[in-house]
């Protein structure tokens, strides 16, 4: 006779808390802090732009008339930023690929700047070591899950 006990002990990743079972890498809360902190800024300048609007309307659009296209865009990557930050945050695979559209509009931004003679050295390093980063397996695999679970879904 077998005195062994019958009953099966769970695999070890089911019962660990999520948490657990999921560490969120360093260089991940580092993109997040980057992310967070520009989105931050980013919202201290909308603020400043509307109350300044609302100070001295005649001023403020006979200034920002000529880049109301810049500011424009840079209010709308403002919002993707946080939207794309939300995703990373959450391990969703919209965030990865997100990050990825965005670290290319501002990769072809730095290059643009580059051949026209105003390059940020600074941020093109931090680009491409981001997407080096991201692209990493044990990176990549955090956000696949999700992948595969939206795609499944």
């Amino acid at each position: 006779m077998n005195s062994l006990p019958t009953h099966s002990t769970p695999h070890p990743s089911t019962t660990l808390p999520s948490s657990l079972r999921r560490r969120r890498p360093f260089g991940l809360y580092m993109i997040l802090i980057l992310l967070t902190v520009q989105g931050l800024l980013g919202a201290v300048l909308a603020a400043l732009f509307a109350i300044s609007a609302l100070a001295l309307p005649g001023e403020f659009w006979a200034t920002v008339e000529p880049e109301l296209y810049n500011v424009a865009v840079s209010l709308l990557l403002l919002l993707i930023t946080v939207v794309v930050a939300f995703g990373l945050w959450r391990y969703r695979g919209w965030g990865w690929y997100g990050m990825m559209l965005l670290l290319a509009y501002y990769m072809t931004t730095d290059v643009i700047g580059y051949f026209s003679g105003g390059p940020d050295y600074v941020s093109m390093l931090l680009n491409v070591f981001m997407v080096f980063y991201l692209n990493q397996r044990e990176v990549r695999d955090l956000f696949e899950e999700s992948i595969a679970a939206e795609v499944g879904a």
